[in-house]
């Protein structure tokens, strides 16, 4: 009896060293996956182009000029920025130059979601202490224009970001940075799914399509269609409400209204 005591509480110690680190080892092998983020996409330093947002935008001041008489403005170019009040800036202070787009439509509900806020480049602080200062454009990724605003930049991607698996959030793809709408690998996404909801840089979704068929087999079958898997992406940024992904894999075009799950193998 005592040997099968003994036997006994051997065997439970073994299983719960298993238990214990064989999970920890597992925890820190799923940490270790990453995804190395391509520069196809993304502007140089590897921050996204734009997300989407319904709050206001936090801005420092606005372009209301230029040295140079041009419309469109890029790389190399001095500008004026009229301050918000109460906004102090010195030289050497930069910022990323921003401006929204379009009002952005849930294809399902129909429901405005919030604005796409465009990053067309960056600027910094040349010189100035009153309500207008002196800047010059130090990157461009696209057009710059009179008006644009300026924000305090958002953290540098890494140039490669951890694959996180995490519970199972259901969303939708809601659109994309250039409005186009076959998308596929290495393009970016906007899913109506943010911190709110759970999503966190690195997130894996699972893009899944439902098949052509008749609308009134649609309307009767709603919710028991069988969805077809179109690709995968991984979250790159996170907002509130919504967040940007990576398509990083896709066996056909991607569109909006595409269903996303994140969570899920």
């Amino acid at each position: 009896m005592r040997q099968m005591k003994l036997a006994l509480s051997t065997g439970l110690i073994i299983f719960l060293w298993f238990l214990i680190f064989g999970e920890a080892t597992q925890s820190h092998a799923q940490a270790t996956k990453s995804l190395n983020l391509p520069k196809q996409g993304l502007p140089d330093g590897g921050q996204p182009i734009g997300y989407i947002t319904a709050k206001t935008l936090p801005s420092w001041g606005s372009i209301i000029g230029s040295i140079n008489p041009v419309v469109n403005m890029s790389a190399g170019e001095v500008v004026y920025v009229e301050m918000q009040p109460g906004k102090e800036v010195k030289p050497g202070d930069r910022f990323s130059i921003v401006r929204l787009g379009q009002a952005m439509i849930h294809p399902v509900t129909r429901e405005k979601i919030g604005h796409l806020v465009l990053i067309p480049g960056e600027l910094v602080i040349l010189e100035g202490k009153d309500r207008i200062v002196a800047a010059k454009i130090h990157k461009a990724y696209r057009p710059i224009f009179l008006g644009d605003h300026i924000i305090v930049p958002a953290p540098v991607l890494p140039e490669a970001v951890p694959i996180r698996t995490q519970k199972i959030i259901e969303g939708m793809v809601i659109g994309s940075q250039e409005g186009a709408e076959n998308l596929t690998q290495k393009e970016l996404i906007f899913i109506d799914r943010g911190s709110q909801h759970g999503v966190v840089m690195g997130a894996t979704f699972q893009i899944y399509q439902i098949g052509n068929f008749f609308k009134e087999i649609l309307k009767n079958e709603k919710g028991r269609m069988p969805l077809n898997k179109a690709g995968e992406a991984v979250v790159v940024s996170v907002q509130e409400e919504t967040s940007t992904a990576l398509i990083t894999l896709s066996s056909q075009a991607i569109y909006k209204g595409d269903k996303a799950v994140s969570g899920a193998d």
